[in-house]
């Protein structure tokens, strides 16, 4: 089995400690304890309680309050364990940062954790606590509450603190019948992973089993529908095959007869209707495009044709043709302005009341300005017009047909030769369908032959539509039924799951119940034969370090953990009738964690507190000796009055000391000041 180590413990401002303590807890070599003095209220209860507090977390606080069952001035309050000076000067959180490995059977380092807890104070409110862990080779830390404890769980489980980092003096007074402890020590030697593998078995074959496979009695009704109804389907899927199988026998047959009746239609040359409203569609089309083109050639004779042949011409006559319409716009302005300058004379300076009268002279100018004005309407004569007007006398209208005529383009000529190879093409295909109807009208016999051929085959075709709609119809159901058939398939493959389910339920339910029997079985002879070994190994501790072999041969438990005394005769006296000191008391409590810590699952530190108090001199040895030391990594807080460090005892344990720690109390005790200082070595001994 793996084993757990405590490689280090760092306090800040936690009750008596102001500032940043760290302490080395690591073992060397064979050297696997660690010493930590201090007198009484120097800080050993509070540094076992950081240890705690830092390996549990914030339920830790519970089960120190549980545990520590003084007066209210003794007992732990997290309300009040803030370092007062801290408090003092505005601090208001104090922290605990715990370094755990795990070994392999050769010491070798498999890996580590550590935990920082961080209490922070409020005003008015409880202190928050909060927690964070770091797993070897991991960068990140990891602050998820449940991930925590599950990593601490996997070095130190919360019930494993609980019985080996204690006070010996305080766990004198335990009751091992009670039902914390009782369960704690089945957490420690593993029979309470029976208890839960019984109660899983018993929620399996009350709820899970018939939650995940059902009572069954639906399910086999469903799916004896399902089977009947596949059935049905299929059935239907035979009848539709053979309507299918006829119809296209009878397609078949319209098939052959439409084929007969086509070789007949061809054997007599029968006119087909449509080849002949075809052909006269065709024909009304092709005269339609004759005449067209015939009309377009008429006016490429009349006008295209003429122009070209004009030539250089076109463009000479273009360009006097503008020239003419200057000189008729000019004389249109002239005629229509010249002859009314007189009249506009008169209306303006004839007439007029004596008093705008003009002399003769300012007459004179003004009638000479008038007539320059009027004459400008059309004078000068505008540059580029003709002499004289004789090709178009009439009007400028007429000048500008002809001249967009004379834009016709010398290509027009090429596309005269190409409406006559058209035209001529045109006049050949009606000839050809001319004759083709002369042809198709010719012979009455053969087209009243082959209209009633005609008629038969378009019954045939109609009746050949009817038997592809049924049989298009039939496929078409098929695939409905075949869909269906597959999902009623799926059903049944689902039902029929369910239904071996159920079975599998049953029997798997019955074997569950066997499975919880065995269970509490094992457990029960379990928990006899481990409660056998805690009492040989507590009793032959206990009778050996009190020396009460001459009383009693030996010690066991009850279910309950009820202790009895065993007597050579074979009689047994009860734990509380036999004359126990308050020393063999916590003897009996120490062995009793000792043998938990032999046989449990998990190979644990110890750490303990008040580790000699009540024993008597003679048998302090024996304790630290086949206690304390005999594990693989021991933290042993005690006072100088249980180990002197001038003693012998402290010589003979000292080999076994891989450090020692002095706590030395600073200062009054209630006030703001007080605090402990750490030295490296006890009571100014050193290693």
């Amino acid at each position: 089995m793996p084993e757990v180590y405590i490689d280090s413990l760092s306090i800040k401002n936690f009750g008596p400690y102001y500032g940043e303590h760290t302490f080395e807890l690591g073992t060397e070599g064979y050297r696997r304890a660690t010493l930590i003095g201090g007198k009484n209220g120097a800080g050993k209860t509070h540094l076992l309680r950081a240890l705690y507090l830092a390996t549990v977390g914030e339920s830790g606080a519970i089960d120190l309050k549980k545990v520590e069952s003084g007066s209210d001035a003794t007992r732990f309050d997290l309300a009040e364990s803030l370092n007062r000076r801290a408090k003092s000067e505005g601090e208001d959180s104090c922290s605990m940062t715990l370094q755990l490995s795990q070994r392999d059977e050769t010491g070798s380092i498999g890996r580590t954790l550590t935990l920082v807890r961080q209490v922070r104070w409020r005003p008015n409110s409880p202190p928050v606590f909060s927690s964070k862990a770091n797993l070897s080779g991991d960068s990140q830390w990891i602050e998820d509450e449940d991930k925590v404890q599950k990593l601490r769980d996997a070095f130190l489980p919360r019930h494993l603190t609980r019985f080996f980092f204690f006070d010996a003096e305080r766990s004198q007074s335990i009751q091992l019948n009670e039902r914390e402890i009782t369960e704690g020590i089945s957490r420690v030697l593993g029979l309470y992973s029976y208890s839960e593998l019984e109660e899983d078995l018993r929620q399996l074959t009350a709820n899970k089993i018939p939650k995940i496979y059902g009572s069954g009695s639906e399910a086999e009704r469903r799916l004896n529908d399902i089977t009947a109804e596949i059935l049905r389907h299929k059935s239907n899927l035979k009848t539709l095959d053979l309507d299918e199988s006829d119809q296209e026998q009878q397609l078949q047959d319209v098939k052959f007869e439409l084929d007969e009746v086509e070789d007949q239609l061809k054997s007599i040359g029968a006119v087909d209707p449509e080849s002949l409203t075809k052909a006269t569609k065709q024909r009304e089309e092709i005269k339609s495009t004759k005449d067209k083109l015939e009309a377009n050639l008429g006016t490429a004779w009349e006008s295209t044709l003429p122009i070209s042949l004009l030539g250089g011409f076109r463009s000479e006559l273009h360009e006097y043709l503008v020239k003419e319409e200057r000189r008729r716009d000019f004389e249109n302005r002239k005629a229509s302005v010249e002859p009314k300058i007189p009249q506009v004379k008169r209306a303006v300076f004839e007439n007029v009341p004596p008093n705008f009268l003009l002399d003769d002279s300012y007459r004179s100018f003004y009638e000479a300005q008038i007539d320059l004005a009027l004459q400008s309407l059309f004078n000068p004569p505008p540059e580029g017009m003709s002499e004289k007007i004789f090709v178009v006398p009439e009007r400028n209208e007429l000048s500008i047909q002809v001249r967009s005529k004379l834009r016709t383009q010398a290509t027009a000529i090429q596309g005269l030769a190409n409406l006559c190879a058209e035209l001529e093409r045109k006049t050949s295909e009606l000839r050809e369908l001319d004759q083709t109807l002369k042809v198709l009208n010719s012979d009455s016999t053969a087209i009243a032959l082959g209209n009633e051929l005609r008629e038969r085959r378009g019954s045939l075709l109609k009746h050949k539509e009817q038997i592809d709609e049924k049989i298009s119809n039939i496929q078409a159901e098929r695939v409905l039924i075949n869909t269906k058939l597959h999902e009623l398939h799926k059903e049944e493959t689902n039902l029929s799951e369910q239904v071996q389910k159920v079975q599998k339920g049953r029997d798997l339910n019955s074997l569950a119940h066997r499975y919880r029997d065995a269970v509490s079985q094992i457990k029960s002879r379990a928990a006899i034969s481990l409660r056998e070994k805690i009492a040989d190994i507590v009793g032959g501790l206990w009778l050996d370090i009190t020396d009460r072999g001459l009383e009693y041969v030996g010690m066991e438990f009850d279910q309950h953990w009820n202790c009895f005394l065993k007597k050579s005769d074979g009689s047994r006296v009860s734990w509380e009738s036999a004359n126990t000191s308050a020393g063999q008391r916590q003897v009996r409590i120490l062995a009793f964690t000792e043998a938990l810590r032999r046989l449990g699952r998990f190979v644990t530190p110890l750490v303990v507190d008040t580790p000699l108090g009540r024993l008597d001199k003679e048998v302090r040895e024996n304790v630290l000796e086949r206690l304390y030391l005999s594990g693989h990594q021991s933290i042993i807080l005690t006072t100088n009055a249980e180990i002197d460090p001038k003693s012998d005892l402290f010589d003979r344990i000292a080999p076994h000391l891989s450090r020692v720690y002095t706590l030395n109390p600073q200062g009054d005790p209630e006030s703001n000041s007080y605090q402990v200082r750490v030295s490296n070595d006890y009571f100014k001994r050193v290693l």
